[in-house]
C-alpha cells in the first residue's frame, strides 16, 4: 500500500507500507517501511480528503496515495529494480479503476476559481499520464493495463446496488472487449524462468547470504 505524508513540508511526500526489506546500502526515493500492521496500511492508504479524517501513524499524518500517486505503477517499478536491479522485467501489470471523461465547451471565457482548481485536480490526479509514459518506455510485451471507460462518473462513496452492479457489467463488457490482450498478459505472467535466470538468481542469494562474498561448496 501507499500512502501522502502532509506533515512533511513541500513537496509532499510519498510513504510506501512494504512487506519486504530493502537490502543494507539500497536506497529507495521513497519514505516506507514494513514495521507497520496491515491494518495502519489500509487505514492511512485509503484516507480520502472529504471522505476521511487523517491518520497519524508515529510523527507523521498521512492520507490517501491518490492524493499524490494515482497510478503507481512507476513507484512499484521503482520499488522493483530497488530488490532487483540487474533483473529484466517480466511482465507489469497495472489495473486501473475506470475513467470518466468529459467532453470540453470550447470556449473562450473566464472560469471561476473553483473550476479551474476542479480542472488541476483533475489533471494532477489522471492515471493515463503515467500509463502513456510507460507504454513507450518499457519493452514489447512486458506492460499490460487495464482500464475501462466507463459511460458515467461514479463517485467514490457511491453504494446503491443499482451503480456497484452497472459498474460490474462495465468491467465485464471491457474485458470481453479486450480478451486478446488479457490472454496475452495471462501467457506471459505463467511463463516460466529460464534456467540461466534460476542460477543467477541462487548465485545471487547465496551471495546475499555471505555478505557479498561468493558461495563456494565443498565435495
Amino acid at each position: 500500500g501507499m500512502c501522502t505524508i502532509v506533515n512533511r513540508g513541500l513537496p509532499l511526500k510519498a510513504y510506501v507500507f512494504r512487506n519486504y526489506r530493502l537490502m543494507p546500502g539500497v536506497r529507495s526515493h521513497y519514505y516506507g517501511d514494513c514495521k507497520h500492521k496491515m491494518w495502519q496500511a489500509i487505514r492511512a492508504s485509503s484516507a480520502a480528503p472529504g471522505y476521511f479524517q487523517e491518520f497519524v501513524l508515529g510523527k507523521d499524518l498521512h492520507q490517501d496515495g491518490g492524493l499524490l500517486i494515482n497510478n503507481p505503477t512507476a513507484l512499484a517499478i521503482h520499488e522493483c529494480k530497488c530488490l532487483w536491479p540487474n533483473t529484466p522485467l517480466q511482465c507489469v501489470l497495472s489495473l486501473g479503476t475506470g475513467r470518466h471523461e468529459t467532453a470540453g465547451k470550447n470556449s473562450t471565457t473566464y472560469t471561476s476559481l473553483k473550476t479551474k482548481l476542479a480542472h488541476v485536480i483533475s489533471s494532477a490526479t489522471d492515471t493515463e499520464e503515467v500509463h502513456t509514459m510507460l507504454d513507450a518506455l518499457l519493452p514489447p510485451d512486458t506492460y499490460f493495463r487495464f482500464n475501462p471507460y466507463m459511460s458515467e462518473d461514479i463517485q467514490l462513496n457511491e453504494n446503491r446496488v443499482e451503480k456497484l452492479n452497472f459498474l460490474k457489467s462495465e468491467g465485464e463488457r471491457y474485458l470481453e472487449r479486450n480478451e486478446a490482450k488479457l490472454r496475452k498478459a495471462a501467457s506471459v505472467l505463467g511463463q516460466e524462468k529460464s534456467t540461466m535466470q534460476r542460477l543467477a538468481e541462487w548465485a545471487k542469494l547465496k551471495a546475499d547470504m555471505y555478505e557479498g562474498f561468493p558461495f563456494v561448496s565443498k565435495l
